[in-house]
């Protein structure tokens, strides 16, 4: 069985997740950037997040692309199981044995990101004094009182387009620049419906950043814990181009 990637790429991508997690810290508990953010989002005069009840930012970016991905997750799911008998010519064993790991790791992130929020006390930005609500802000990596309550924290819509970067599991060993793109590309969306939460008042940057880190955190477990695929090496020798 191969690996997923050389052992070489495996260290530098520990590397920069490692030098990741010190930033994400960094910029949560010792830097402004997640108010200065928000203050831009919030209406000071008009006591609101203007954005917040918008058709597009809570409508389309929130209800109907979470309905989007949920399908898509939904196919992939339907691929990974299907029995021999019923998986059609292009699906290869090696692709559906990926498939499975690709709706597994959504499975798992979705999972951990509502299972941390639940034990979370942070308040989401509209529920702050700052910003009109009653629930006090802190830091997200402070010390906090356990019977605080908030439960935001970390971004919990980002992760229902995060995991799409597991997708570059269907690339990989044979295709890593590929697997790279399809990995930034999948980021890139989960990132995208955070920032749109961010400026309906939703989340700090930093509850996107931490959903996003523990997505690449699970992949990278599999990338170095796991085989690109099943005992008899004919099974992994078909790819996407």
């Amino acid at each position: 069985m191969e690996r997923w990637l050389a052992n070489k790429r495996l260290a530098w991508l520990w590397g920069l997740l490692g030098v990741s997690a010190v930033g994400i810290f960094v910029m949560a508990d010792y830097t402004p950037l997640d108010l200065l953010l928000a203050d831009r989002m919030f209406d000071f005069s008009l006591g609101q997040f203007s954005y917040r009840h918008t058709f597009f930012f809570d409508t389309v970016m929130h209800d109907d692309a979470k309905q989007l991905l949920l399908g898509i997750w939904l196919l992939c799911m339907l691929f990974a199981i299907l029995p021999s008998s019923l998986r059609p010519a292009w699906l290869s064993p090696a692709q559906q044995y990926r498939l499975r790991w690709v709706a597994a790791l959504a499975l798992v992130h979705s999972g951990l990101v509502a299972w941390l929020k639940h034990q979370m006390p942070h308040a989401c930005p509209w529920d702050i004094t700052r910003y009109g609500g009653s629930l006090p802000w802190f830091p997200a990596f402070s010390a906090h009182s356990p019977y605080m309550a908030g439960h935001c924290f970390p971004a919990g819509h980002a992760s229902s387009g995060l995991w799409l970067s597991a997708l570059c599991l269907c690339w990989l060993p044979q295709h890593p620049r590929k697997a790279l793109a399809v990995a930034l590309a999948g980021l890139a969306v989960g990132l995208l419906l955070g920032w749109c939460q961010q400026i309906r008042g939703a989340h700090f940057f930093s509850h996107t950043l931490t959903s996003a880190w523990l997505m690449c955190a699970l992949l990278l477990c599999v990338l170095s814990f796991s085989r690109s695929g099943y005992a008899n090496r004919s099974h992994i020798k078909d790819s996407y181009a």
